[in-house]
């Protein structure tokens, strides 16, 4: 909530240094549960590097995309083949907060803040702000409705789109995201879609035709 602190620019990076500081492991890329638990573990080392990759989705600070590699890599490490998730390198065993509900929910806010990590040889959509109800993908569109009326969402497609839809509406692209816009932003393949609009909660991206 940016709007209830003038000054965030100076402690939203404050915060991550002290946990860097209080937390961190020392020869690894890894945060610590606690002061007196000295345990490195894969589901705060996530936290902390989706923290990064939104700092770094805010202000384009290299260095918060470097650390929400290193720590995101770290908490990687920390599945196994047959998905089965440990603690930490210490801590064979899993729990399930800190192996399959936070531990992921931290890599799909991360993958959303830095699409360029997500894989383009298909079309995903990586977040919103409502709660998704469903989606559909073919070859021609996408389609997603939403709780709300009003949503900004981030996809990663193979291509831009030719138009979308939210209810009956037409969006318009534009280069800055506007109220009631989408914007492209391409990549070595594919690009980034993003949407911001309040007309509807039925989302309808019409793709080019092979």
């Amino acid at each position: 909530n940016p709007e209830t602190d003038p000054n965030l620019h100076l402690h939203i990076p404050a915060i991550l240094y002290w946990v860097a500081a209080a937390f961190a492991t020392e020869g690894m890329d890894a945060i610590m549960e606690q002061t007196w638990y000295y345990f490195p573990m894969g589901s705060h080392s996530a936290r902390y590097a989706s923290i990064c990759a939104l700092w770094y989705e805010h202000t384009g600070n290299e260095y918060y995309k470097d650390q929400a590699e290193r720590f995101f890599n770290f908490a990687v490490d920390q599945c196994r083949d047959d998905g089965y998730v440990r603690v930490g390198p210490d801590l064979p065993e899993a729990w399930w907060t800190d192996g399959y509900s936070d531990y992921i929910r931290h890599f799909m806010e991360g993958l959303a803040a830095i699409p360029e990590w997500v894989p383009a040889d298909t079309n995903r959509l990586l977040r919103s702000t409502s709660v998704v109800q469903n989606v559909s993908y073919s070859s021609s569109e996408i389609r997603y409705r939403i709780f709300d009326m009003s949503s900004s969402d981030v996809l990663r497609l193979t291509q831009k789109p030719d138009k979308i839809h939210v209810n009956e509406h037409v969006l318009s692209s534009s280069d800055t995201l506007d109220e009631n816009t989408w914007t492209w932003t391409p990549a070595k393949q594919g690009g980034v879609l993003r949407i911001r609009q309040a007309l509807g909660n039925k989302i309808t991206i019409e793709m080019p035709s092979s």
